[in-house]
């Protein structure tokens, strides 16, 4: 790109002799510092921001800060800073904003004067050192034949015309962008002592350059739907499409990203394609294996920036790369990739993240550790593995079995005595909480990935892993959704065992969600498999889930019955854990026949039971089912103690859910010793729990019970109507619209 020559001592120098310098601006001060001193260059402007440059006002203020309008370098105890970079992925705009800030900096009289160098770092033939320093100094005003041979002469040159502007009392803004490695800018760094300041702009953060960095981030939603109504406002002003289409467009520009060269290209594609509407170009957007054909506007594509990137990848971290696209959930721990690739060494796993990590293709979260791709990233990533078919079946495999043997693992953990849970990765019930917090949303995508992929075996088995934290958790409808997928592929292998494993799962997460008629009819099945398959322990366990689902349809005589059956099963086998269980399942049968006294008894023996196996889940539920029947005899000490007990032992075990329960429970006990206070204060509570975990069945029911508190302390009816009223409220939400008409029914006063 040719630019006007000027005339210094009357020679000519041109200031972009060299293809990668762009453009130069020099400011001449009013006076020179001294007579002596040459003539410097006429200044020529910067390139120009372009059009629709929006959404990145507090980055410009950040970088101008870095650059010294405020000043840090004050303080001689802290030395100045001459370097900042701005680091980010390909596309993300980081020359524009660069360009922007050094405009701000020349207006606001930070700089005097500004050089832009495009060091085009990422093409096939990127700028060295010598041509860059050869560029400089030619747009310093330095004569050809002046120029020294050797990168290290070139540079003490320039180190000496910027001394020498400094005596004009200039202050020089060099901006390198497109820096690929540290030897590209190294010798441009300015003096430290001196006014002149150095931006760099990269895919990777050049470690060992002593800057400042700005990590460059996506574009927010709004600003990034902006740039697409500017992009397509300056050649079309009157096109109304995107207003027209508010959605549509929003829809755009999260399919893109918010990157802002994603955004451009759709915009393009839009301004090129007059009928073409927003919702429209969404649709072809959310087809997430062929995203990148389509952000592709013919001199500009998504793919060409990241493939530029991914080529100057080592062998090991392309192969990562590839790897971690392949990773079914959003992000994923250090952990967790040294466990699906097999690396001998956690420390390998992690130089390599961080390498990609500095290349600007993955971003480490600064709070959580754990490692994310950009959606486009991803699809590209995708395509690079879907390029090594083997090698990508093989790393998915890897993946799959990780994610479904340290579910297994963690799983173990969270159910059953202490004594008899393995201790293979995770030494307790705490650890393994924590590993399934964290990892939920891959392991459910897992399985997700497992079904597409034909692996029956961990499609089946993964979501029983999974089925016990999401019930403490609450995230019933993530539980039905794998439980089903389970159950198909257990269809798919025909594997009877299976097929009975999977059903009792489904019916287990259809009666957490009240429906209880699906959960009868689906135990129903799995009861007859395993009584086909001579399954005595899987037939036990079916009776008992079938009890609990006949209870919550209120058929309590026949439920009873079904509890004895597994009752006389586990007793036969041997089981303690089961017979707990099926004496706890027959109280709260024998309560719902109003047999209170048979129903005290039951719970005790399942509260003793449990306690001799050590088993602090049984032993919670135990006591508080003992309390629900103490209540109904109206032996309301005793109840609200059981439910205490119950409540401590919950909250040991982070199991809020269940706190939730005993506080209810533990309210109802209080209100019948007229503590009217402490009764509402513990209905409060468990409404507040259970608003937490979106529960809305059991807040219904927890508001009712707090209706029920408030009425018999004496507060004014308006208000207990209108605690009814939001439990009838969540009732609905549930489903429950019989329970909501039963609500609303009771009186007020």
């Amino acid at each position: 790109m040719a630019v006007p020559e000027n005339t210094i001592n009357g020679g000519t120098v041109g200031a972009s002799v060299m293809a990668g310098v762009a453009h130069v601006t020099i400011q001449q001060p009013p006076e020179p510092a001294a007579a002596v001193l040459p003539l410097l260059p006429e200044p020529a402007p910067l390139p120009s921001v372009p059009p629709g440059f929006t959404g990145r006002e507090d980055e410009v203020d950040g970088l101008l800060d870095l650059l010294g309008r405020t000043t840090p370098g004050d303080d001689p105890e802290v030395p100045a800073v001459v370097v900042t970079a701005v680091a980010g992925m390909g596309g993300i705009g980081k020359t524009t904003l660069a360009l922007a800030a050094g405009r701000d900096a020349l207006r606001c009289g930070l700089f005097t004067g500004a050089l832009f160098l495009d060091l085009q770092g990422y093409d096939d033939t990127p700028v060295e050192a010598g041509q860059a320093l050869d560029g400089v100094l030619r747009a310093l005003g330095v004569a050809v034949e002046q120029i020294p041979p050797e990168d290290h002469a070139r540079a003490a040159l320039y180190r000496a015309q910027l001394q020498l502007r400094t005596r004009h009392g200039q202050r020089i803004l060099v901006i390198a962008d497109n820096a690929s490695h540290l030897g590209q800018v190294q010798h441009l760094l300015p003096p430290a002592d001196g006014p002149h300041r150095l931006l760099v702009t990269s895919r990777d953060d050049l470690p060992g350059l002593g800057a400042r960095l700005l990590d460059l981030d996506v574009l927010a939603p709004e600003p990034a739907a902006r740039l697409i109504r500017t992009a397509i406002a300056i050649p079309l002003p009157k096109d109304t499409r995107v207003a027209d289409d508010p959605a549509g467009a929003a829809r755009v520009a999260e399919l893109c990203g918010f990157l802002p060269l994603a955004l451009q290209i759709a915009a393009a594609q839009l301004v090129a394609e007059r009928h073409l509407k927003p919702a429209q170009l969404a649709d072809d957007l959310d087809d997430i294996d062929g995203r990148l054909d389509v952000l592709d506007d013919g001199s500009r594509t998504v793919r060409a920036v990241l493939d530029r990137s991914y080529r100057r990848l080592a062998p090991t971290h392309a192969e990562l790369f590839r790897i971690l696209a392949l990773n079914p959930g959003p992000d994923v721990s250090t952990e967790s990739v040294v466990g699906f690739t097999g690396a001998a060494k956690a420390r390998d796993v992690r130089a390599r993240l961080t390498a990609l990590a500095r290349a600007s293709l993955i971003r480490q979260d600064a709070e959580s550790g754990r490692w994310r791709m950009h959606d486009l990233v991803r699809a590209y990533a995708t395509e690079r593995a879907h390029a090594h078919p083997a090698a990508a079946a093989a790393a998915l495999r890897r993946i799959l079995e990780y994610y479904d043997r340290t579910a297994w693992e963690a799983n173990a953990q969270l159910d059953g005595p202490p004594a008899r849970r393995p201790r293979v990765r995770f030494q307790d019930r705490a650890e393994a909480l924590a590993w399934f917090d964290e990892e939920r949303e891959n392991a459910i995508a897992a399985v997700h990935s497992a079904l597409g992929a034909g692996r029956f075996d961990i499609a089946h088995g993964l979501p029983t892993y999974l089925a016990k934290h999401l019930s403490l958790r609450r995230r019933l409808g993530e539980w039905l959704t794998i439980a089903i997928i389970s159950r198909d592929a257990a269809n798919a292998t025909e594997n009877r065992h299976d097929q009975a494993g999977a059903g009792d799962n489904l019916g287990i997460a259809l009666r957490e969600l009240g429906r209880f008629h699906e959960a009868a009819d689906v135990h129903q099945s799995a009861l007859v498999l395993y009584q086909d398959l001579g399954d005595q322990h899987g037939a036990a366990g079916a009776w008992d889930s079938l009890g609990i689902a006949l209870q919550g349809l209120g058929r309590f005589e026949e439920a009873a019955d079904v509890h004895r059956s597994a009752l006389a099963l586990y007793q036969d086998l041997g089981d303690q854990q089961g017979t707990a269980g099926a004496w706890d399942g027959l109280g709260a049968a024998l309560r719902g026949l109003g047999r209170f006294e048979e129903a005290v008894d039951a719970h005790q023996i399942a509260l003793a039971t449990y306690l001799s196996l050590s088993d602090e889940q049984g032993v919670a539920r135990a006591w508080n089912n003992l309390g629900n029947a103490l209540e109904d005899l109206g032996r309301f000490q005793e109840a609200a103690d059981a439910h205490l007990t119950a409540l401590a032992i919950h909250q040991d075990l982070d199991d809020q859910h269940s706190a939730a329960t005993a506080w209810n429970n533990a309210g109802v006990a209080l209100r019948g010793l007229e503590l009217f206070e402490e009764a509402t204060a513990a209905a409060n509570r468990a409404v507040a729990i259970f608003r937490e975990l979106r529960d809305a069945r059991r807040g219904g029911e927890a508001l009712d019970e707090l209706a029920d508190t408030l009425r018999a302390a004496g507060h004014p009816a308006a208000d207990v109507r209108s605690v009814r009223e939001e439990s009838a409220d969540a009732y609905r939400r549930a489903g429950a619209a019989d329970k909501a008409a039963d609500v609303l029914a009771k009186p007020d006063e």
